[in-house]
């Protein structure tokens, strides 16, 4: 069995700024606007995927729910679950992206396979053919983007590996889907190490922002993500991508993409 969850909550913009994301506030703008299009999200996997569980932890139930109600869809196997504390206790350490790696942390503790999907995503088909490629022991991300030597240095991913990790030789994959098969939850539990690691290099020296000249930030911005990449690459884990047939909003400049895509399931055009 897949336990397939998702994470929804009020960012903090101004953490997400200081983590390398200078656009935060026109890509997320405000707890209104996240819980909205994280609502699209969920109609779009339930449009496809009403018949498989999914847990969505979130630190607002209520709002959560009450835009989902927007939408024409069967929510029987949806589970909102209210996780206020533990996102509050996680949302306290500085680097923003920190809850994603402790709520997969807190899945590879069980003895079932994983399946975390981001809140800007939009399904085009059932999963359950990415179901059984997980269950037969290989992991799920969404896209193959890049070797992480041969992203630009100005980016600071490369420059972070490097002296986080000791090395930029590996695959860069997109993982707003990571499927980890229960074999390699065990190794899978270093994850929060390696970023860590890759947190506490000061990419300043390499980093700057073409689009923002004279801004420059301390910590590469999708640290989490090289960190479960180098958990692929030391566990010689068999990767599988889901694109295109799941669409990720995530180069987009804002995430009005995720509720266009969703708005033929809203109640007012289904009457």
């Amino acid at each position: 069995m897949t336990r397939i969850y998702s994470l929804v909550f009020d960012y903090q913009i101004a953490k997400m700024q200081s983590s390398g994301r200078h656009w935060a506030d026109s890509a997320y703008k405000n707890k209104e606007y996240i819980f909205e299009y994280s609502a699209a999200s969920i109609a779009s996997y339930l449009e496809h995927n009403a018949h498989l569980p999914y847990d969505v932890y979130t630190d607002d139930v209520a709002l959560l729910r009450a835009k989902l109600d927007a939408y024409d869809v069967n929510s029987e196997n949806l589970r909102l679950i209210e996780a206020k504390d533990k996102i509050e206790r996680w949302t306290s350490h500085w680097y923003c992206f920190w809850p994603l790696i402790q709520v997969a942390d807190m899945h590879y503790m069980s003895d079932e396979d994983a399946l975390k999907l981001d809140n800007d995503l939009t399904y085009t088909k059932s999963l359950d053919e990415y179901l059984s490629i997980l269950e037969g022991g290989k992991a799920l991300v969404w896209k193959h983007e890049r070797l992480c030597s041969k992203g630009r240095d100005y980016w600071g991913e490369s420059y972070a590996a490097r002296n986080g990790l000791g090395t930029d030789n590996f695959n860069i994959y997109n993982t707003g889907v990571l499927g980890v098969p229960k074999a390699f939850h065990e190794q899978a539990r270093k994850i929060p190490f390696y970023c860590e690691k890759l947190i506490s290099v000061d990419i300043s020296p390499v980093h700057r922002f073409p689009d923002k000249p004279g801004v420059v930030s301390k910590v590469f911005n999708t640290s989490d993500q090289v960190a479960v990449n180098y958990f692929f690459h030391e566990a010689n884990l068999p990767v599988v991508e889901t694109h295109p047939q799941i669409i990720h909003h995530c180069y987009e400049k804002t995430k009005n993409g995720v509720l266009q895509s969703a708005s033929h399931l809203l109640k007012q055009y289904r009457k």
